[in-house]
Formats: C-alpha cells, structure tokens, sequence
C-alpha cells in the first residue's frame, strides 16, 4: 500500500478523533491475545537436558526435550515468549547456560531489522540500551533484567555459572563517527562482566569496535573476543587490571574499512586455540593460544577448500570431544565442513549438505552428548520460520528436521552438570 503523507495525515486525524475519550479515565490495553504474554506452565523435568534456541525476529526461544530426540514424534516442546514489553519487537539474541541447569540467560539486542520505528533497527544498530534476562529453567519466567551496553552481541557464562560476559556489537558507534567527521574517536564497545547472584555490572571492559563472539579460555584466564575491526582482542581475566592485547589478522583493514570483518568464534576444547570466522571471508583463521598470534599455516585458507565453501561465509563451529574435528557451517553455501585438525593443518575431510533439508542461512553448530549428532539451527529468511537440524556425524547427513520461530540465531544445550 503506497500513501501519501497527506493522506496518512488525515487518516491519522480521523484515528485519533475516533479514539478521544471523554470519561477521563485512560483506556485500557488491548492485546492480540487475552494476556500480555501467554501463561507459563512449568515444563518437565529438565531430564538428560534441553535445546534452547532464541528466536530473535518473534520474541519467543523454542524449547526442545533432549531425552525424546530419537523418537519419531519430537518436535518443539514448547515456544516461550520472553523480553520486558509485550508489544514490541526486542530482539532476544544467544544464551548461556548455568551449569546446574537452573537458570538460562538471554540478551536482548533491541535492534530488529525491519521492526520500525523506536529503538530498532539492523542488527548492531540499535539506539538504545540492551537487556540480559536471567529466566527460571522451570516454568521460563524471569528472575532478573540487568541493563547493558547498546547492541548486545554474544553472551558466555564462567564455568561456576557466576560470571556473564556480554560483548556488543555497536555498528552505530562507527556509524555515528563517520557521520560526525570523527573517525578516529574512541571506537571501542565493552565486554561487560554480570553477576549473575545480583544480575549487576560489575565491570565494563573497552575491547575493541564492534566486538560480536566471545569464548572463555579453558581455564578461564582469557576471553577471546572477535572484533569488526580485523582483529581478536584477547581479555586477561586473571588480572584485576583486565588488560587488553589486541591480535590483528593478516594485512587487516581498519575498524570503518575491515578486509575480514570478524565475527564468530570457535574454541578447541582440549588444546584452546582459536578460530576466527569473519563476515567477508571464507577463511577460518587459526588463533595460537601459546603465542598469541594468527598463524596462516595452521588455518583454512582457500587453498584448502572446493570452490563451495570458497564462495561461503564460516559462522559459529563445535569441535568433537576429542578436539581432532572441527564442524565449521558455512552460510550462503549452507553447508556444514568436516575438518580434520589433528595434521600440520587442517584439511576439509567432509560435508554435511543442509539446503536439501530446508536450511537457509545456517548460523551455528552444537555438538550433542556422546559425540554422534550434532545440532544445526539456520536462521531463514526471517520473515517465516527457521529451522532446527539434527546432523548424523557418522552418516554424514541430515537426521531431522524441525521448524522453529523466525529468525532463530542460537542454539544451546541446558543440562545439569554433575
């Protein structure tokens, strides 16, 4: 529908004069559904554990059983709305996840594309404020809200389950320096530090401009952080000062002109190296956790690949209990790589195809317990729903399929830990 500005006025008008109310008492809210938000019944027992993903485009993470994956009727355990207001869109962007799988945590980004008007907009450019949530495992109410920075990217969580690290990814700082004739300003957004007992700040750490992933060090002295700006900061949490060292990617560009323009994370879990995903590159970079250093030899260069994932982009990866396998998806090409990286370096020993399942635009991969399966989330075409992906590793391909909400960025597992 194309109407003018006049046009618009005087239905405005008419709106308006329709509404007036001359009893002096405000009128009441009306919502789509009878309640603000559905109610929430308290789900089964959490069990061998549960896969949560947030959908950032409808406010809602979908809640699947763990312990029912294999059976033929598994599906969407339930959809839960979360966020602080009812009627608008505020983006619920990655989770962690408590060790005692008590309590989960969400960001909310307040930067939904196509939202309209107020504080949303493309993601890392919205104008106000985020939010983490702190949500009862239960029944999925919220426990606590804590304001952040502008623009919450990714979230992790201490291993004790007490610490919550928030990157963000503030594209409007750039933005507002270029506009402004300042482009050397002070670019950089804070890794900020919650407690998740108080849901408190209790540390804002500048990091770098426009950090997105962040993941802890095995033992957790460092936090790795991923940074427009071709560059990964590296966080020394050992160290009351929190310095920061920033390790730049080969012949990097400039935080307003990247080459690279970095953006996932994945982490070894048996040796801590590092592994750089960026949004203009199809090249996974090798982060050494004893050096410090980006290491070209040790990293998937083009050279490595088939002309497939050369023209793709590597998102959010899992590693294999071992540490040997790396599972690295590649959006646009909506593919999952199997990489070896136990050799000298690495070599593409498989792949997983997901378009044929339904997939389009594959955001991240989550090992499941036991080492076999694997999850793939992918986000869609954000307008209708995305889809959930159980992989079979040892078959190479794609087990089950499930629809979700719209525009899902994240999948977790919630269990608790012994």
């Amino acid at each position: 529908m194309n109407l003018t500005l006049p046009r618009l006025a005087v239905l405005a008008t008419l709106a308006l004069g329709a509404c007036i109310d001359t009893s002096g008492e405000p009128p009441p809210l009306d919502y789509d559904h009878p309640n603000g938000w559905p109610g929430r019944n308290a789900l089964p027992p959490l069990g061998g554990g549960r896969i949560v993903v947030t959908n950032s485009m409808d406010d809602t993470v979908s809640l699947l059983d763990l312990d029912t994956l294999d059976t033929p009727e598994w599906g969407e355990l339930a959809r839960v709305p979360v966020g602080l207001n009812p009627v608008e869109l505020e983006g619920p962007h990655h989770a962690a996840f408590s060790p005692r799988g008590d309590f989960y945590y969400v960001g909310l980004s307040y930067s939904v594309p196509g939202a309209g008007s107020g504080p949303h907009g493309a993601h890392g450019t919205g104008t106000a404020d985020g939010y983490c949530l702190k949500l009862d495992a239960r029944d999925n109410h919220l426990v606590a809200a804590t304001r952040v920075d502008r623009n919450p990217g990714d979230l992790v969580l201490s291993a004790d389950g007490r610490t919550l690290y928030v990157t963000h990814f503030d594209l409007l700082k750039l933005q507002e320096a270029l506009q402004n004739g300042t482009p050397h300003e002070n670019l950089d957004a804070n890794l900020v530090l919650v407690d998740t007992d108080t849901m408190r700040v209790k540390k804002r750490v500048p990091v770098c401009p426009a950090p997105h992933a962040v993941r802890l060090s095995p033992d957790e002295t460092r936090a790795y952080v991923a940074c427009l700006s071709d560059e990964v900061a590296v966080v020394r949490l050992d160290d009351p000062a929190f310095p920061v060292t920033r390790v730049p990617l080969p012949n990097p560009g400039t935080a307003q002109a990247p080459r690279y323009s970095p953006y996932s994370l994945t982490l070894s879990p048996t040796d801590g190296s590092v592994w750089v995903s960026s949004l203009d590159s199809p090249i996974a970079y090798y982060l050494d956790p004893q050096s410090q250093r980006i290491l070209p030899e040790h990293s998937l260069l083009p050279e490595r690949m088939d002309e497939e994932l050369r023209q793709g982009i590597p998102m959010f990866g899992a590693f294999s209990v071992d540490g040997r396998t790396l599972l690295l998806p590649y959006q646009r090409v909506d593919t999952v790589a199997i990489i070896d990286v136990s050799g000298s370096g690495p070599a593409v020993k498989g792949k997983i195809p997901l378009s044929p399942a339904g997939c389009l635009n594959v955001h991240q991969v989550e090992l499941l317990p036991g080492g076999k399966q694997a999850l793939a989330v992918c986000e869609g075409d954000h307008v209708g729903p995305g889809t959930l992906h159980v992989l079979d590793l040892e078959a190479g391909a794609v087990k089950k399929t499930v629809k979700v909400g719209i525009y899902p960025d994240s999948v977790g597992l919630l269990r608790s830990k012994p």
